[in-house]
């Protein structure tokens, strides 16, 4: 696993420090040894602190006890290098392994307070102190050789631990790469999914998931729906940061997570949430990684809704123009058209058969019904808002087509329809009008019924009415043209549709439309 092989790198760097500060201390016992000065009792106390100082460094400590073991490492190098030379000490390497291990473990404020303490003292105690143990040049060159051998093969392994170590970041910033040039070069990509795979590839982890507000994609992933819910329960909309909390999954089991808020400028788009082996398990480089894909998702939610925005515009703006167009061209030539057989009618000598008169009044009502349809398109066009939800401009539509008749209307809505596409909810409104005003004009119906339900997988439409029904195969004319259209509308978004009529016992149109993603994945 990648996550634990940056883990154990960072642990062999840590072993190999310890085992070059363990060379330098049993230099110095071998080389300060016969110096006159020399203490065996505080050889033997020496001894003891640190190899009770080695056998804590091998255990995982908190933040707070690697702090408290880098001022007792300091301790030890500060009396090397007052004992035997201050600067020019060979024991200053000791003083800089113990700054790269500290780099490793704390953070940068901690590890500066240490250092400035260190030099502090190491600067005041030789006034107070003179120096006890000097080696003559001979040992000291033989110390230096020793030690030059000793920091040889310690590069060439630290050196080959982190060409491993840049192996496995190259491999993460590829990734990260390849995401970032997916998701600007795939305006429709699915990006919950591709983004859950690139992060249980990149972090080794058995669940991954991206948990959007208002996401448009919806692909029916229940699992994603539980933690968006968990994290909302849990507060998560006031994180600011990277959080690593204990959360009960689908399954009922405990696990260990990462949770990275998704912020931009301000806005809260959604948590990008993933398991971990345990609660140490992310670096720094892994940290920034994170933030790192936090940003671009925001970015393409961000490019995502302005795309949307200007869609819904330019859709608005066309439906603008083509009522506007209608109205000056089609409702006023159907207009002149009426006006035209009624002088017609009027100017027509009284011989003029019955028959004939008759043929005329059925043009001038069919044209009239063309007329009163092109105004009532016109108004929807106008009116139809796209940020209305969908049950609330159906229950308009039914109100409008019901005044001035004795037809009484019921309407129901259940769940939620209006995160469908704008070609979903445009069937589903036209569908409904198209069918109430066939039981207005030719049901003869007491009573109209109409039902919405919205779930996870589907929208159901449901028109029924009390009239007086027909056989569909012996539909002809205005209504075989109504029930074709219909079924086409609903048809072209996926759906499916349904009439079912028997002379005397009214008919119910039944239209069900699967939700986004269930089409896909279901």
């Amino acid at each position: 696993m990648e996550q634990s092989s940056m883990i154990r790198l960072l642990k062999e760097i840590r072993l190999v420090m310890y085992f070059f500060q363990w060379v330098l201390l049993l230099a110095f016992f071998f080389f300060y040894l016969d110096e006159p000065t020399w203490n065996y009792g505080l050889l033997m106390i020496f001894v003891i602190v640190c190899s009770l100082y080695i056998v804590i460094l091998c255990y995982a400590i908190p933040e707070r006890s690697w702090f408290l073991l880098g001022l007792v490492d300091m301790a030890i190098a500060l009396f090397f290098i007052v004992q035997t030379g201050k600067w020019s000490s060979p024991f200053m390497l000791y003083v800089y392994t113990t700054m790269l291990w500290l780099m490793i473990v704390l953070r940068i404020e901690q590890v500066l307070f240490i250092l400035g303490s260190f030099f502090l003292a190491a600067s005041l105690l030789p006034e107070y102190h003179s120096f006890g143990m000097i080696l003559p040049p001979t040992k000291l060159d033989q110390l230096r050789l020793l030690l030059d051998i000793t920091i040889w093969i310690s590069v060439i392994f630290v050196s080959l631990t982190l060409l491993r170590m840049m192996k496995l970041l190259y491999a993460k910033c590829f990734h990260l790469y390849l995401f970032m040039r997916k998701v600007a070069s795939v305006p429709e990509l699915n990006l919950c999914a591709y983004t859950e795979q690139m992060i249980r590839r990149v972090y080794r982890c058995e669940q991954a998931y991206l948990c959007l507000y208002q996401e448009n994609d919806v692909d029916g992933d229940w699992k994603r729906e539980y933690f968006l819910n968990t994290l909302l329960d849990a507060g998560a909309q006031e994180w600011k940061r990277l959080s690593i909390r204990q959360f009960v999954d689908y399954a009922g089991q405990e696990d260990t997570y990462a949770c990275m808020p998704l912020r931009l400028d301000g806005e809260t788009w959604g948590w990008l949430i993933f398991s971990l082996s345990s609660k140490n398990d992310l670096n720094r480089v892994d940290r920034l990684l994170l933030k790192g894909v936090a940003a671009i998702v925001c970015q393409q939610r961000k490019q995502s809704r302005a795309r949307y925005e200007l869609a819904q515009s330019l859709h608005k703006e066309m439906r603008k123009k083509l009522a506007q167009d209608m109205h000056d061209g089609l409702a006023q030539q159907l207009f002149f058209l009426s006006a035209q057989l009624f002088q017609l009618k009027r100017s027509m000598p009284a011989e003029v058969t019955k028959q004939l008169t008759e043929r005329l009044e059925l043009i001038e009502e069919h044209v009239k019904w063309c007329h009163q349809e092109v105004r009532q398109t016109i108004t929807h066009l106008r009116e139809f808002r796209e940020s209305e939800q969908i049950a609330e401009a159906i229950e308009q539509l039914l109100e409008r087509m019901g005044a001035g008749s004795n037809l009484q209307i019921r309407f129901s809505a259940k769940g939620h329809a209006i995160d469908e596409d704008l070609q979903v909810q445009d069937a589903i409104y036209r569908l409904v009008e198209e069918a109430a005003a066939n039981v207005v004009k030719h049901a003869q119906a007491q009573s109209l019924s109409v039902s919405m339900e919205a779930s996870s997988l589907q929208v159901k439409v449901r028109i029924k009415d009390d009239g007086i029904g027909f056989l569909p195969e012996e539909a002809s004319g205005e209504k075989t043209f109504g029930v074709i259209g219909m079924k086409e509308r609903i048809m072209q978004v996926g759906g499916t549709f349904q009439i079912r009529s028997q002379p005397d016992a009214g008919t119910e149109v039944l239209a069900i439309i699967p939700r986004r993603g269930v089409e896909r994945y279901g």
